[in-house]
């Protein structure tokens, strides 16, 4: 079976949605995930298997197939925005590989974290920068989560950790989330993760209409992501 293609499903829901799509992204994930279960279904019964196993097999095919699609969703609502402002943004796996091209290479020594005589890389899914050909300048990292559970405290952390150093305390550092559990949403009754998130963070951006859930100075959706950027660039010039 030949998978869809999501980048393509993307570019159309937008076209039908126009910039309401920047707060469905939760929607369209949810719709994409219901027709790739119907079809893996299908495909295992053909195959000989029992309706349950089926069930099964198909939820874990969809984890293993959809692990990056938030990332790829984000990433192309944002390039167009990033590259009419004359800078870069890149996934990060793409500096975790070897072989690097000299940009590459001095936009990942730009963003490691040193332990002692161990470094490592932040937890970035996406990196925004800007370079003249001899230098790079990191922006920002975006970081992103379906859900959270116990894993809220990664991002803050690494925030932490980029501060403590002259070369990448000025790196800003961003959460985007569809909050499909509504974890972080509550801003009357925050939940100890929104408490650590809007106080750690530099923003959480959570892809909905502002309505369905509570904003402040730090929380915001999609528009105030792309705000924000504009604001930070006009400042890092």
């Amino acid at each position: 079976m030949t998978e869809p293609n999501l980048d393509e499903e993307w570019v159309s829901f937008a076209k039908k949605h126009g910039e309401k799509a920047y707060h469905l992204v939760d929607q369209f994930l949810t719709d994409v995930e219901e027709e790739y279960k119907k079809r893996k279904i299908d495909e295992f019964r053909k195959g000989g298997v029992d309706y349950q196993t089926a069930v099964v097999k198909a939820r874990q095919s969809w984890v293993a197939y959809v692990g990056g699609q938030l990332e790829n969703v984000i990433f192309l609502i944002l390039e167009p925005f990033i590259s009419k402002k004359g800078i870069k943004l890149i996934r990060g796996n793409v500096i975790k590989g070897n072989n690097l091209s000299t940009e590459l290479d001095m936009l990942r020594r730009a963003l490691l974290v040193h332990f002692n005589e161990y470094s490592h890389l932040p937890d970035a899914d996406l990196i925004i920068y800007k370079t003249n050909g001899s230098n790079v300048k990191v922006i920002a990292i975006l970081s992103m989560k379906n859900s959270f559970r116990e894993r809220y405290t990664e991002t803050p952390y690494w925030k932490l950790k980029l501060g403590q150093s002259e070369v990448t305390r000025n790196i800003k550092v961003f959460m985007v989330t569809p909050d499909r559990d509504d974890e972080i949403s509550n801003g009357k009754k925050p939940s100890k993760a929104r408490v650590i998130l809007e106080y750690e963070l530099d923003g959480v951006y959570i892809t909905k209409e502002k309505q369905e859930f509570d904003a402040s100075a730090k929380v915001g959706n999609m528009n105030d992501l792309i705000t924000c950027l504009e604001g930070l660039l006009k400042q890092r010039g």
